[in-house]
């Protein structure tokens, strides 16, 4: 849902305002989701799995407001000491990251709801959310600059929070408002390799976006981020379908049954495999019909694009597979290691190719990177299933 809102923004952006704006937006929303890891510091997860009552409510919210703190530092550092971005992206930034710590502090409230098992509110707060939140986007866009209409896009989505699922959380008889202020720091250490791993990840995403604007123009940019937001799509759909083998790996690994993982993981090799060819074939078909009807004619010097964005949404896939398996077995710090690995390859091999063979430089970066993540993940994998016995099936 998430994904398709985001991508909705991104065509509404080229059609009304054009393709400069769509880069602006492309690259500052790339560039923030960096410190969005920071703010939300995977407490999600963890709050979810406190099902013995470990930490109290306002505790976990108390720990999203100094995590959204140090964020929001984070990223005005580093816009006015380590960055040159043009005015444009940097206020961007600023007007993005207000809308993703406001999300984050909801999503807080969202996980109470759901350890209520109240899933009726938590559906109907993000119907609200989307479509209210779209709407006043859209009709700020119409009529105000790009700036202004995420800034309509938050002050919706805060008045959402603020009379749906504020009150509802804080009106239940279970929720308990006291902070523990010696438990913020257990409530956020668990997940602070995942932070990191998180931080490494989008910056895979950004680096590349990073290039293009540095080496070309934000313009170019901004068709390079409509079509290239495509490759989130695959894994954005296929992924809860993969999330549910997580248990059942789990517990294979837990008996031993070492075979049976690696069959699963051929498997679902394959099928991601048979997809992505399946996919970029009929690319040739739908491609450049379809980027029409979505983003317009203007978009179609670009379509080049389409066949390699594929390609490395289907690495990216793959790279989540092999990672759902690593995750399942508990070998987080092998994903780490992989995640690192492929961040420095997407530094080292991006200047160049950009360079080389122009935007499509910055894709083959992607796919080279994720390469190298999958080849990593995949060698930790069999090296943790290897020469050990399995127990045969009865």
């Amino acid at each position: 849902m998430y994904c398709f809102f985001q991508y909705m923004i991104t065509i509404m952006i080229l059609r009304m305002k054009g393709a400069e704006d769509a880069g602006i937006y492309g690259l500052s929303y790339s560039y923030i989701n960096i410190f969005v890891m920071i703010s939300t510091f995977g407490m999600d997860n963890y709050q979810l799995s406190d099902v013995r009552g470990r930490h109290n409510d306002g505790t976990y919210i108390a720990a999203r407001f100094c995590t959204s703190l140090a964020a929001v530092l984070c990223l005005f550092v580093t816009l006015c000491f380590f960055t040159n971005f043009p005015l444009p992206v940097r206020l961007c930034c600023a007007m993005l990251m207000i809308y993703r710590i406001l999300e984050g502090i909801s999503g807080v409230y969202i996980c109470i709801l759901q350890k209520a098992d109240d899933y009726k509110t938590i559906g109907i707060s993000r119907c609200i959310k989307s479509v209210f939140t779209f709407a006043a986007f859209c009709a700020a866009l119409y009529f105000l600059e790009l700036n202004w209409a995420i800034a309509a896009m938050s002050a919706a989505f805060l008045l959402v929070f603020i009379l749906f699922d504020f009150s509802r959380v804080v009106n239940r008889a279970s929720f308990t408002a006291k902070v523990v202020k010696r438990d913020i720091i257990n409530v956020l250490k668990p997940s602070f390799i995942l932070v990191i791993q998180g931080v490494i990840g989008n910056l895979i995403i950004f680096f590349p976006r990073y290039m293009i604007e540095k080496t070309y123009s934000i313009e170019e940019l901004g068709y390079f981020s409509s079509i290239t937001l495509i490759m989130f799509i695959f894994p954005f759909l296929v992924g809860p379908a993969i999330s549910v083998f997580i248990p059942g790996i789990s517990g294979l690994y837990a008996e031993k049954q070492y075979y049976i993982i690696k069959r699963m993981t051929f498997r679902m090799g394959l099928c991601v495999i048979a997809g992505t060819i399946l996919l970029c074939l009929s690319s040739l078909i739908w491609g450049r019909f379809a980027l029409a009807l979505v983003f317009g004619e203007k978009i179609l010097p670009y379509s080049y694009l389409l066949m390699p964005t594929l390609l490395a949404s289907g690495f990216m896939l793959g790279c989540g597979v092999l990672g759902t398996v690593l995750i399942s077995m508990h070998k987080r710090v092998d994903c780490f290691i992989a995640t690192a690995a492929a961040a420095l390859t997407v530094l080292l091999s991006c200047p160049a190719l950009v360079r080389d063979f122009y935007m499509n430089g910055s894709i083959y970066s992607l796919i080279l990177a994720y390469t190298v993540y999958g080849i990593i993940m995949l060698g930790c994998i069999l090296c943790r299933l290897k020469n050990k016995p399995a127990i045969p099936i009865m």
